[in-house]
């Protein structure tokens, strides 16, 4: 009996991959438990100034209170003399995705999100990074930089996957690439460099660095979220390799074995199921989310506009409120708050950022306000009692050595006071003696006083 042939998962992967129709986006979402200190107004106008006109920028989209989307666009970068051949088909390219990751799809959210004056944005799209293959077809890569209202800072990288392989993890995707195009953000000039040892990490570093440098220096506390959105699962799902499991089960983060993908062999934590929202369905594992159309369609652009549209209507707020959480478990030991005044300060601004997210409870589209409510009753960041326990703890004592080292600080400035009645007295006493013996048993006295309350005082210090 003939053996059966061997599969190469290795070539057998990426290949089939390739015919994957995908869009995605990585989102950092950043906040600080220094911002308390800075107002939201002036955060926004800081980090404008840092980039309305940075070399960078190409272009600008504001959502305002009033539902209204303004668009402001740069100049693009120039090709190097080597590419000057492709000048033209950038071009296009880039204007083609700028319509569709930015406007067309703010536009789409804003339609759900009518009327909230807590989701006013400026979001800053940066020149992409660009790759070019063998066949000189192009590959871009956009980040951009959000800074909502309510002082929530977002870095999204949008990559178009449908010409790019997944490794056998179907986690990693990467480009078979000739040249790359970077741009350095580092430098003035709006003119690409073929600089192939540059990475898109360098350009994330770079405005995460520039973020850190707000009001003197903060510490930003960073979690991110994976966002696949696939236009073709229908048709993906029809071949043979995906019959007994089906793709998105395959690229929810469940650790395979190279040497069998059965589904006896693979992780415990391989998960199946899946949610039904209005026009998409998603399923997640962690921070990492596979969204797809419920209707089958074959055109791309519109399967993508409605499922990232709707997705994303519901799942940014939650995003923000989940860093949020998770920057004060993080920043517990950082707050250093140092009176009664900052710590009502900080936690006026904690509860004025939750309480900006009351317009998802209002909105006209209930299946938005449901997937955010699932979201969040499913989400893997969510803490237990334990966790909470803590954190109330923490601010319980917080405020009880607040209260003590204001009780400490009037004592002093008692003392202080007392100090100026004694020298009061003495001043009575010289009035009414001219003995110096009278006066250095009266100050010898006051100071043993002073000293033996000093002592007390410090006593209840410790």
């Amino acid at each position: 009996m003939a053996k059966p042939t061997k599969i190469n998962w290795n070539e057998k992967i990426p290949e089939i991959s390739k015919k994957i129709e995908e869009i995605k986006i990585t989102s950092f979402y950043m906040l600080s438990t220094d911002l308390y200190k800075i107002d939201n107004n002036k955060l926004i106008k800081i980090i404008t100034q840092k980039f309305e006109n940075h070399p960078a920028t190409i272009a600008i989209l504001i959502g305002t209170k009033d539902n209204e989307l303004y668009e402001k666009k740069h100049e693009l970068w120039k090709l190097p003399d080597e590419l000057l051949h492709l000048e033209n088909k950038v071009i296009e390219k880039t204007n083609y995705y700028l319509d569709l990751y930015f406007s067309k799809l703010e536009k789409n959210k804003q339609n759900y999100l009518q009327n909230s004056e807590s989701n006013q944005f400026i979001k800053f799209i940066f020149t992409p990074l660009i790759e070019v293959d063998e066949n000189e077809e192009l590959y871009f890569f956009f980040i951009t930089l959000t800074i909502f209202q309510n002082g929530s800072i977002v870095i999204e990288l949008f990559e178009d996957l449908r010409s790019s392989f997944y490794l056998p993890d179907f986690f990693h995707p990467y480009t078979k690439m000739k040249t790359k195009i970077f741009p350095d953000f580092n430098q003035k000039s709006t003119t690409y460099s073929t600089n192939p040892n540059q990475q898109i990490d360098d350009m994330l570093r770079y405005i995460k660095k520039e973020l850190s440098s707000i009001n003197g220096g903060i510490h930003l506390s960073e979690r991110f979220f994976f966002l696949h959105f696939i236009m073709n699962m229908d048709e993906m799902n029809k071949l043979e390799f995906f019959k007994t499991d089906k793709l998105h089960t395959w690229m929810i983060n469940a650790p395979y074995s190279l040497k069998s993908l059965s589904s006896s062999t693979r992780s415990k934590y391989y998960t199946t199921n899946f949610y039904d929202f209005d026009t998409i369905r998603y399923i997640n594992k962690g921070a990492n989310y596979i969204i797809w159309n419920t209707e089958s369609t074959s055109k791309f652009e519109s399967n993508f506009l409605s499922q990232a549209s709707f997705f994303l209507a519901s799942a940014t707020p939650l995003f923000q409120l989940i860093t949020l959480d998770e920057t004060i478990m993080d920043g517990i030991e950082k707050f250093q708050l140092s009176n009664n005044k900052q710590l009502i300060k900080f936690n006026e601004w904690t509860h004025n950022f939750k309480r900006s997210f009351l317009y998802i409870y209002r909105l006209n589209h209930f299946a938005i306000t449901d997937l955010f409510n699932h979201l969040q009753t499913t989400s893997y960041f969510k803490h237990n009692e334990y966790m909470e326990k803590i954190k109330q703890e923490e601010f319980n004592l917080l405020k009880e050595r607040n209260q003590y080292n204001d009780f400490f600080r009037n004592r002093i400035m008692e003392v202080i006071l007392f100090m100026i009645g004694s020298v009061s007295i003495l001043q009575i006493v010289d009035i009414f003696t001219d003995s110096l013996k009278i006066i250095w048993i009266s100050l010898t006295v006051l100071i043993v006083i002073l000293i033996l309350v000093f002592i007390v005082l410090f006593r209840k210090r410790k």
